[in-house]
């Protein structure tokens, strides 16, 4: 038995590290799932559609939301398909944007077939595009200490693989688009 904590616990403590609710921004599959078992509220977005976008369209809202905090939340899977993305954030510098991995070495939503990326060293590599200071383990963070980090910023999260799939959505994409305009018109 793993003593890693669940994708839901990790989501639900990386949310928790924030003095204020940021905007969530899930990608689809198992991030959307634990997402919203773990903290369901209208800031959430649930990206549905291509897998490994949450970080893509996490910068497209903080770009447009410059004075909020946004946190994409992306498997490990995921952001292997997308790993482009991060060159752009850095490029583009967002004060306000922070990406929570979620490694459990598998794709989850497909019968938790073992991931390319399995082996890779994800501490490593957001180190690579962010800067030490950066890129942290969820383990090794408090509130306080997530405080001062600059951002850009990462933070992996080592996971134990689900027993089962995450929760059903239970929303359409359209409730999802309703929810998440009024919350950020707020």
């Amino acid at each position: 038995m793993s003593n890693l904590p669940s994708q839901k616990d990790a989501i639900a403590a990386a949310l928790a590290l924030y003095p204020t609710r940021p905007f969530a921004v899930s990608d689809i599959g198992s991030q959307t799932g634990w997402l919203k078992a773990a903290s369901h509220d209208a800031r959430n977005l649930y990206v549905s559609g291509p897998m490994g976008l949450a970080t893509s369209v996490a910068l497209g809202l903080a770009a447009v939301r410059p004075n909020e905090q946004v946190l994409a939340i992306a498997g490990d899977g995921a952001l292997a398909m997308n790993l482009t993305s991060l060159a752009t954030i850095v490029g583009a510098k967002p004060k306000n944007l922070s990406i929570l991995l979620v490694d459990n070495r598998v794709y989850e939503f497909t019968a938790s077939v073992p991931t390319p990326t399995r082996d890779m060293d994800w501490l490593a590599v957001g180190r690579a595009f962010f800067g030490a200071d950066q890129c942290m383990r969820l383990a090794d963070l408090t509130p306080e200490r997530w405080a001062g980090v600059s951002r850009p910023a990462m933070i992996v999260a080592d996971i134990a693989p689900a027993p089962a799939k995450p929760p059903a959505l239970g929303m359409t994409p359209a409730m999802i688009r309703l929810e998440f305009l009024k919350a950020s018109k707020a």
